[in-house]
């Protein structure tokens, strides 16, 4: 580990700011009064998945990176992304999460651990409680100094009974509390930035509508300022720069974004 720099970055499919906002998830809540936040991020077109997943590491719009379904292609002219820049600079990067095409999201061999399970469908978002409980135990050990973790289930909601509807809120929900036991055994020398890719209205997304592009972002911890609500013009694209600030690596010059710290 260097220089005692350590992130966490979540990520939770499909979450959009009011369904925050109206959920029952009082460990972000409070971290929102505690740190930085904003509601009004806007994501990328089409506001699908592993698009915007991209754009989130690769500080590119899907134009540049090339990625516009959720069907992954080789980058016709390669980005650097979030992970690749910070094992060059010699830190570790893991990875837990449940929908599989987010694997190619880091290049090979950029990852000290990767971990896969196939249960973001799972009811009432068990799945997800499974992935934030591996994230826990393999954290608390040091394992890593940048971790992704991805929890599924809020999309898979939205989805199935409705984006906004009570079991979606519930999803939210469970959510809030598998971030919770992810971050409370860590260290205080850990930033955490959580996230949504896109939102969602009645039982789909993908349209420049509000409720599908507007998106969540809350952060702390010791390198992030105590700034309450970051800029309104916050962009998914702007939060790959913001974890390479957190450790001091520049960023690579064809990402379009700006750090939030």
């Amino acid at each position: 580990m260097l220089d005692n720099k350590r992130c966490v970055l979540f990520s939770v499919d499909g979450m959009r700011p009011d369904g925050l906002v109206a959920a029952d998830a009082p460990f972000l809540k409070q971290r929102m009064r505690e740190g930085a936040y904003t509601l009004s991020s806007r994501t990328v077109m089409p506001s699908v998945t592993l698009p915007c997943h991209t754009s989130l590491f690769f500080g590119v719009e899907p134009e540049r990176h090339g990625i516009t379904t959720n069907t992954w292609t080789p980058q016709v002219r390669p980005v650097v992304g979030v992970v690749e820049a910070l094992h060059r600079a010699g830190h570790r990067c893991s990875s837990f999460y449940n929908w599989e095409p987010l694997r190619d999201l880091a290049p090979p061999e950029t990852l000290t651990a990767s971990f896969f399970l196939n249960n973001y469908e799972d009811d009432e978002g068990t799945g997800d409680v499974e992935i934030a409980n591996l994230a826990a135990e393999r954290l608390r050990f040091g394992t890593a100094d940048f971790a992704f973790v991805y929890l599924g289930y809020t999309d898979t909601a939205g989805h199935r009974y409705g984006w906004m509807s009570d079991p979606y809120l519930q999803a939210i929900a469970n959510a809030d509390r598998c971030i919770a036991s992810v971050c409370r055994p860590l260290d205080d020398d850990w930033n955490i930035i959580v996230t949504s890719d896109h939102g969602g209205h009645g039982k789909s997304h993908g349209t420049d509508m509000p409720e599908d592009i507007l998106t969540p972002i809350v952060m702390w911890g010791p390198s992030i300022s105590k700034a309450g609500q970051i800029q309104s013009d916050a962009r998914i694209t702007d939060i790959a720069p913001t974890i390479l600030d957190l450790f001091d690596v520049p960023a690579p010059k064809e990402w379009i974004g700006h750090s939030l710290v």
